[in-house]
């Protein structure tokens, strides 16, 4: 089995502070600012909205009465995304979804229906949105994706998750392309009851981030501009308690992409991790980081402390590191405090080692994915 490099050329943002492609990524990296604020439907908690107008020009109006919120996310940033690597559909484009909670709206609407006035009420309009893979479905209508199309179902880690197996997919030879990403949306019933339950406080975005990936000679056959390579990324369980978290060591995924990644520890310059205020598993994330790296410090960032966490998110934590990888900068975000009731104060981002670095996320439960991403091969 031949295997190829992969790279990314493309990104395309649509969340509460960010809408566009890379250039856009890279600007608000360069001058982060929070996106949370708190939230009536959830005391306590704090959340990223998108504002009504974040969708316009980005899809037409038959899609906006055609299509459900959350899929008008995806639509939206598939599309950026293509447009940023200088894409057109294609037969090869292959389709990588990642996402927590589905099309939940729809499907609590479509429930209430039939709880309100029985078979009757139940809507043929709203029963294709109640199933996981309806985002992938309108995305590869929208952008002509006749490739492979794969939905991805799990908590916290959806979107880092979606990249990793796209981009096994294309070092392997099942796709040429593949547009790959993670898309969530705030849903008010989820926060009530978040609330209700006690759970463990946490910071809730919304929104959509995709990458396009290719084969290294893809790439350069067609003159593409590089913006990174995933040198190397794995997936795997790790045994979780009862409560959700687990122990400590044992970090099979992080040892497995570094090395297809054939990067030593001590060139591990930063991290995007999935922190996302879920206390329990912050800590349990951190200390899986710390055994696999041998305890040496490193600057770590989490996205969700600024756009809130979701699918999106975890996206969008890959198309970053290119970014870090490239600029050598990295946008070091504080967790709000404890009392949960503001967002948290961006820092100034601060000075790395340009070159590898690694991109992490671990579930409840165990689930645990990690990428080492670096900058565009022959750019160091």
């Amino acid at each position: 089995m031949t295997v190829r490099r992969v790279v990314l050329t493309g990104v395309g943002v649509l969340n509460a502070a960010i809408g566009g492609g890379s250039a856009a990524l890279g600007a608000y990296l360069g001058a982060p600012r929070s996106a949370l604020r708190p939230t009536g439907a959830a005391p306590g908690r704090l959340v990223a909205e998108l504002a009504p107008s974040a969708l316009a020009g980005l899809v037409d109006a038959t899609e906006t009465r055609r299509l459900s919120r959350v899929c008008q996310f995806a639509v939206a940033a598939a599309r950026l995304a293509l447009a940023d690597a200088g894409l057109e559909p294609s037969d090869e484009l292959g389709l990588v979804v990642g996402t927590e909670f589905g099309d939940l709206g729809s499907t609590v609407e479509f429930a209430d229906g039939y709880l309100e006035r029985g078979p009757a009420g139940l809507s043929a309009l709203l029963f294709p949105s109640t199933v996981m893979n309806t985002m992938a479905a309108a995305s590869a209508i929208a952008v002509v994706a006749k490739g492979l199309s794969l939905t991805l179902n799990a908590p916290a880690v959806a979107g880092e998750l979606a990249v990793a197996r796209a981009a096994a997919l294309v070092r392997t030879g099942r796709l040429e392309v593949a547009l790959a990403g993670g898309v969530d949306q705030i849903d008010p019933l989820r926060m009530r009851m978040l609330a209700e339950l006690g759970a463990a406080s946490d910071v809730r975005g919304e929104g959509a981030t995709f990458v396009v990936l290719e084969a290294l000679p893809v790439a350069l056959e067609r003159r593409a501009r590089v913006l990174g390579e995933i040198l190397g990324a794995s997936w795997s369980a790790l045994p979780a308690r009862p409560h959700g978290v687990g122990r400590h060591a044992g970090s099979r995924a992080i040892a497995a992409a570094l090395e297809a990644a054939a990067t030593a520890l001590d060139e591990v310059g930063w991290v995007y991790a999935s922190a996302s205020g879920d206390w329990a598993r912050d800590a349990w994330e951190r200390a899986l980081l710390a055994a696999a790296l041998g305890g040496a410090p490193r600057a770590v960032a989490s996205l969700g402390f600024l756009v809130g966490h979701h699918a999106g998110a975890g996206a969008l934590g890959v198309a970053a590191g290119a970014w870090t990888s490239r600029s050598g900068l990295l946008p070091v975000t504080a967790a709000p405090g404890a009392d949960a009731d503001r967002a948290p104060a961006p820092v100034a981002p601060v000075r790395v080692r340009p070159g590898p670095g690694l991109v992490h996320g671990v579930a409840r439960g165990g689930t645990h994915v990690a990428l080492a991403v670096g900058p565009p091969p022959g750019s160091q």
